[in-house]
């Protein structure tokens, strides 16, 4: 990765604002600083898979990914863990193909890791253990689909996509034992194409699909685990010529759930960027973004957890002059959506030009700053950071004109 790629700082117009009132103090609070840290690469005619970023709560932010399709021997499942020194450390979870990964940490800090392979087997490890094999065969290869997280009581949750149309399967673990069951089948569906999973505060867990639909194009699916068990009620969110990506977070102020997706029109040759919050009683949905000169690809959303903020990160293509972008979409203090260039150089799609995505997740130790795991346009593993260190550009502006002293980072 070039030296101008490690130390890039994005300048974007800024919004000046004059409060009236108190100030907000945003954990972003003007255009972020992006700083990239590399991490790994994959080895020759290899090709890497959607990484999957986690904080433990300690701060300490560690990588899941996988390399695959390269000279037999070399595919590997990995994990990797920065120091406090900035260097990653890096650890085989398995050798052999990892299609796609998911990666949480509980409250004790032990890191579950689960990935599906090249023959169907979703396997997993809990704390650096033993290898287990959750399911032998039966997840979707072809369009791999896993997503783990923790509850706020500490328990493991999953999801997983089956080879079987439209069905999809739990995860959960007790005593560091991995175990799964047939959740059951989302009608009108040709095949699941990618998933997210969240749990509200409750501890009920909540999904996002995209999905190839039975009546023609494509969909975003939503569906919730009910309090009493059995089938998840689903409903199709939204329809599109092409939804490209999706996203799920449990807002931490009032523990509701949001979600994002991107779409695309071919009739109008439009691309839009969503983000869907609930209030408890209705689905309130915005349209972000808004393009007929860029495609919005895969994204990731999370929340800040200082001030409770949402944000995605998401792909944008440029096709005059044709360029694959990261971007960072967040809200400002007057609770409009900015946007940041990340990295202008990426790389959407892996050898079999399956999409992959970025994977967003803020620090919640102290101080809260987000990060981005994605792949760089040589097939490189990288994460970017907007540390708290480094005064964002509005920051610089009030700091040097002595007119306030704002934004102070908080947990």
């Amino acid at each position: 990765m070039s030296g101008h790629k490690r130390f890039q700082a994005v300048s974007w117009a800024v919004a000046y604002i004059v409060f009236t009132g108190p100030a907000v103090a945003l954990a972003i609070d003007g255009t972020p600083v992006w700083l990239q840290s590399p991490v790994g690469a994959a080895g020759a005619g290899a090709t890497l898979s959607s990484p999957v970023l986690a904080f433990d709560h300690f701060g300490t932010p560690a990588v899941s990914w996988s390399a695959f399709g390269g000279p037999p021997g070399t595919d590997a499942v990995s994990r990797s863990e920065r120091s406090g020194l900035g260097l990653w450390a890096t650890r085989s979870v398995s050798t052999g193909a990892g299609r796609q990964t998911a990666l949480s940490f509980d409250r004790a800090e032990r890191p579950a890791i689960a990935w599906i392979d090249d023959i169907g087997a979703v396997r997993a490890q809990v704390d650096d253990g033993a290898t287990q094999t959750v399911v032998a065969n039966g997840a979707n290869v072809g369009q791999p689909a896993l997503s783990l997280t923790h509850d706020l009581a500490g328990n493991l949750r999953g999801v997983f996509s089956g080879a079987t149309p439209g069905a999809f399967s739990s995860i959960s673990e007790s005593g560091g034992v991995v175990s799964s069951a047939s959740v059951g089948t989302l009608p009108g569906v040709n095949s699941l194409m990618d998933l997210r999973l969240t749990t509200d505060g409750g501890g009920l867990a909540h999904l996002i699909a995209r999905a190839d639909l039975a009546a023609g194009g494509e969909g975003v699916i939503i569906a919730s685990e009910p309090s009493f068990g059995g089938n998840w009620p689903s409903t199709v969110l939204a329809g599109a010529d092409t939804v490209n990506g999706v996203g799920i977070a449990r807002d931490p102020g009032d523990d509701n759930v949001a979600l994002a997706y991107t779409t695309f029109e071919a009739g109008t040759n439009t691309s839009s960027l969503f983000y869907a919050k609930f209030d408890g009683i209705t689905l309130n949905t915005t349209q972000v973004l808004s393009s007929t000169s860029a495609s919005f690809g895969d994204i990731s959303l999370a929340f800040d957890l200082s001030d409770g903020q949402p944000a995605i990160a998401f792909e944008q293509q440029l096709l005059s002059p044709f360029s694959e972008q990261l971007m960072f979409a967040y809200l400002d203090a007057t609770a409009t959506w900015q946007t940041s260039l990340v990295d202008d150089t990426i790389s959407m799609s892996n050898a079999q030009n399956t999409l992959r995505g970025p994977s967003l997740a803020f620090d919640d130790f102290g101080t809260s700053f987000p990060a981005i795991a994605y792949i760089d346009a040589d097939e490189s593993l990288a994460v970017a950071f907007d540390p708290p260190g480094v005064p964002e550009p509005s920051t610089l502006f009030l700091l040097v004109c002595g007119l306030a002293i704002v934004a102070v980072r908080r947990r």
